[in-house]
C-alpha cells in the first residue's frame, strides 16, 4: 500500500522530443520509454510530465503502452517551467576528475543558463566530454523538475570567454582579493542577468588578476573559509537563484 501511494504522489518526468508532440498527443520511445515501462512502470491512465529541454512541460495521460514506446494526449502546457527570471550564465574553470560533473548536475538543479569550462593557465586539462555533460543535464532536469536544459558548451579559453561577455557586468569568486559579499554586489547593482566566474583549483595566475582589473567586473568572496572551485560554483548559484526568489535584488 505505502509503495502505491508513492508511485501515485510521484511527479514523474520524462524528456520528450518536439518530433513527438503531434497537436494533443505525445509519444515517448527509446530510452524514456525503456526508463517508463521498465524502470518507473508507468500506467494506462497515469498522469505524466513531459520536458522538451527548450522551457515547456506538457501535462500527459497515458493512453497506451507498448513494448517500445508510450502514448498519451497531453491536457496542459506551461511555458518557462520553473524558470528563474535571471539568467545565470556560469564560466566555470575546468576541473579534474568527476568535479565537473557534480557541477553540471547541481547547478543545472540550481537553475544555471549556461555553463562554459574555461581553459586558465593553472588549468590541467584542455577539453571536455561535452556530450557526457550534456547527459548529466539531462538526468538532473527530469530529476528536479525543470523544462530549460542549459546550454552545455566546449572548453574555451578564459579570454575568449571574457570577449563574448565584454559588455555585461561579471562576477568573479575569489576569495582573497574580496571583502565584497555575492548578496552585496548583487543587491547594490542593477544586474539583469548574472554572469560568473569560478577560478582553477590552484587559483587564478597573477597575469589573470591583473587583466580582471581591466574590465568590467567586480570580486566577491563566499565566507571566510577557503572553498573548493565546485563548492563554490554550486554555493553561488545557489545563493543567487535564492536572492531571486526572495526579491533581494
Amino acid at each position: 500500500m505505502v509503495k502505491i501511494l508513492n508511485k501515485l504522489s510521484e511527479k514523474r518526468h520524462f524528456i520528450v522530443s518536439k518530433n513527438n508532440i503531434i497537436n494533443n498527443s505525445f509519444m515517448l520511445d527509446g530510452s524514456e520509454a525503456h526508463h517508463a515501462i521498465n524502470v518507473t512502470r508507468v500506467l494506462i491512465d497515469e498522469k505524466i510530465y513531459l520536458i522538451d529541454k527548450k522551457g515547456f512541460l506538457y501535462t500527459g495521460i497515458i493512453k497506451k503502452i507498448n513494448n517500445s514506446f508510450v502514448q498519451g494526449l497531453i491536457v496542459d502546457i506551461k511555458k518557462n517551467y520553473n524558470e528563474s527570471r535571471f539568467k545565470i550564465e556560469l564560466g566555470m574553470s575546468l576541473l579534474k576528475g568527476s568535479k565537473l560533473d557534480l557541477v553540471v548536475e547541481k547547478c543545472t538543479e540550481l537553475g544555471v543558463h549556461s555553463i562554459t569550462p574555461l581553459i586558465t593557465e593553472h588549468s590541467i586539462l584542455k577539453k571536455v566530454n561535452v556530450k557526457r555533460l550534456i547527459k548529466k543535464a539531462e538526468v538532473a532536469i527530469k530529476q528536479c523538475g525543470r523544462g530549460l536544459l542549459p546550454e552545455i558548451n566546449e572548453a574555451i579559453p578564459l579570454n575568449d570567454w571574457f570577449d563574448k561577455f565584454s559588455s555585461k557586468f561579471i562576477i568573479v569568486l575569489d576569495q582573497n582579493d574580496s571583502n565584497n559579499s555575492l548578496k552585496n554586489i548583487l543587491s547594490k547593482n542593477k544586474i539583469q542577468d548574472v554572469i560568473l566566474l569560478v577560478g582553477p583549483e590552484g587559483g587564478f595566475s597573477k597575469k589573470e588578476l591583473m587583466n580582471f582589473k581591466t574590465r568590467k567586473v567586480k570580486f566577491a568572496k563566499l565566507g571566510s573559509r577557503r572553498l573548493k572551485a565546485e563548492t563554490a560554483a554550486i554555493l553561488s548559484t545557489g545563493l543567487i537563484d535564492h536572492f531571486v526568489h526572495e526579491d533581494i535584488f
